[in-house]
């Protein structure tokens, strides 16, 4: 009985030493990266061109799926950055990171302006799309102007994911607002 139990044993310690090698020795799927890369550049683009919005009308009408996308698309990107360091391939991993910087600097410069502006949310990030918000056209220029010394900052901490976040929420604050 216990020549069975250690055999048993003995076979399964094979079987995993076998999966975890075949699993360190699958490639990193690249499309995967490439098609959230190409997402993310797509909506920090359509984000920044928010920036434009001065809320003298409601909301444009893709604001709160495009916020969205955004924030689930950042969180892919992470997963896939760590899974790039897992899979040893740290030019990925690198790539990955900058476009999650540049598609979360975007995000929290929009969050720092509505924020700021008191834009009522009716579900976080969207605002209340029926009526104007002329604050936002008062607190844009500042937040804007500070933008890329908060990108210069974070980029030099080299702060993870939510550190940067974090960092860049506190850098685009604006005094008394």
């Amino acid at each position: 009985m216990s020549h069975r139990l250690l055999l048993s044993g003995i076979v399964a310690i094979g079987v995993v030493a076998t999966a975890m090698a075949s699993a360190g020795a699958q490639p990193f799927s690249e499309t995967a990266a490439g098609v959230a890369v190409r997402d993310a550049g797509a909506l920090a683009a359509r984000i920044r061109g928010y920036h434009r919005w001065t809320g003298s009308t409601p909301p444009p009408a893709s604001y709160c799926p495009t916020m969205r996308a955004g924030e689930a698309t950042l969180v892919v990107l992470a997963r896939l950055a760590n899974r790039a360091i897992r899979y040893r391939q740290p030019g990925l991993a690198l790539e990955l990171q900058r476009m999650a910087d540049q598609l979360s600097d975007a995000l929290d410069e929009e969050e720092a302006i509505n924020d700021q502006a008191n834009v009522p949310h009716s579900i976080y990030p969207c605002p209340v799309a029926q009526s104007p918000h002329p604050s936002r056209a008062i607190i844009l220029p500042f937040v804007l102007q500070r933008m890329p010394a908060c990108r210069r900052k974070a980029d030099a901490a080299r702060a993870s994911f939510d550190a940067r976040r974090a960092l860049m929420q506190q850098c685009l604050r604006v005094r008394g607002s």
